[in-house]
């Protein structure tokens, strides 16, 4: 009987071991309550960004007394990212990072969120650091140049931590060349090669060198069908892959010539796959002109996110017009990065032919 009530015990402090490893708790602590408003702080939200820079509130508190305790529950294969705590007015955010443990918060002022000090988890205190190495002031150039080489064998030193990646394309990135970059992303660790932030960085490497040979950006892909695809899911085919824009001319004239390239290929959707990315704001009129062009078609993906020219997928593949059209062979190299209509249709019988020399012709 003893024993049976130590068994469990200990299944109950293993547990409480699991649900404190899974929650984020955050104890923040607002010395001077007033707002640039000259309104007292009333509520706190925790925030997460995606990459359109869109904003979702995942947890909220009341502050009381100039105290707050944010709880968020992580799921099991939830990575450590950068959220903020929002509520002090726009441009006023406190960033840190969410993972298992318990971080602490102090602001000084509510009018001056964004200077808060965090503690408390593995990953910001490495940030604290990092951000210690970035607010030197060297006194010459000389300094200068020493404090870049101190962030950046920092970082290196680092080379496991999710902060890393996120750092090299924040601050990094803007100052070093392509070449350097892709060496600091094959210097981090193969732990984080799943990471959102090792792929978005990997993803700006890639795109900082695209041409023709070379491998293509893994763009995100929201698919017509409300479900998300990644470009990478359909390696071991040939992707025609297409920008366009509804009440352009130019892209009316681009889809139809690929209503009649779909025809060379429908018979051959093992081999090919076609995308369609629509740079639109507005969602509603891209479906409608997806059944108006009798584009829905199997094989022929159709996706947009909403976000018109500033899409990171337009961003990644330097579009600065629309149309444009990219031919990726099956190992994700670039066969061709702005071919007219017509070339495509040559390149596709070519491949169809078994002449695969294309990739020796360098554009």
């Amino acid at each position: 009987m003893l024993r049976k009530i130590i068994s469990t015990a200990a299944l109950i402090v293993a547990c409480i071991a699991v649900y404190a490893q899974s929650t984020c708790t955050i104890n923040g602590t607002i010395i001077d309550e007033k707002l640039s408003t000259g309104k007292s702080i009333k509520k706190v939200y925790l925030t997460r960004t995606n990459e359109l820079g869109q904003h979702t509130q995942v947890a909220a508190a009341k502050v009381k007394k100039g105290k707050y305790t944010i709880e968020y529950k992580l799921a099991a294969d939830e990575p450590v990212l950068m959220y903020e705590i929002t509520g002090f007015g726009e441009g006023n955010e406190i960033e840190l990072f969410v993972e298992p443990g318990e971080v602490s918060v102090t602001t000084a002022s509510a009018a001056q969120a964004s200077n808060s000090t965090i503690a408390g988890t593995p990953t910001n205190d490495l940030y604290n650091e990092y951000k210690a190495i970035l607010n030197r002031k060297p006194a010459d150039a000389k300094e200068a140049i020493k404090t870049e080489a101190m962030s950046i064998k920092f970082l290196i030193d680092h080379n496991a931590s999710p902060m890393t990646p996120l750092m090299v394309e924040r601050v990094l990135l803007p100052k070093l060349s392509a070449s350097y970059t892709d060496q600091m992303l094959k210097a981090m660790s193969v732990q984080l090669h799943k990471h959102p932030y090792y792929l978005s960085l990997r993803n700006k490497v890639l795109s900082s060198n695209l041409k023709v040979g070379n491998e293509v950006p893994d763009i995100t892909l929201p698919l017509e069908n409300g479900t998300t695809a990644h470009l990478a899911n359909y390696r071991g085919k040939y992707i025609l892959l297409n920008f366009w824009a509804t009440g352009c001319e130019t892209s009316a004239e681009m889809l139809a010539q690929m209503q009649k390239l779909y025809e060379v290929i429908k018979e051959k959707q093992e081999q090919f796959v076609i995308i369609s990315f629509a740079l639109e704001s507005d969602i509603a009129a891209w479906k409608e002109a997806i059944k108006s062009n009798n584009m829905s078609r199997e094989g022929w993906l159709h996706a947009c996110d909403g976000a018109a020219a500033t899409s990171p997928a337009a961003q990644l593949f330097k579009v600065e017009k629309a149309p444009k059209i990219v031919l990726i062979e099956p190992e994700g190299r670039a066969v061709s990065l702005d071919m007219e209509t017509d070339e495509v249709i040559m390149r596709v019988e070519q491949i169809l032919a078994g002449e695969l020399y294309y990739l020796d012709n360098q554009e």
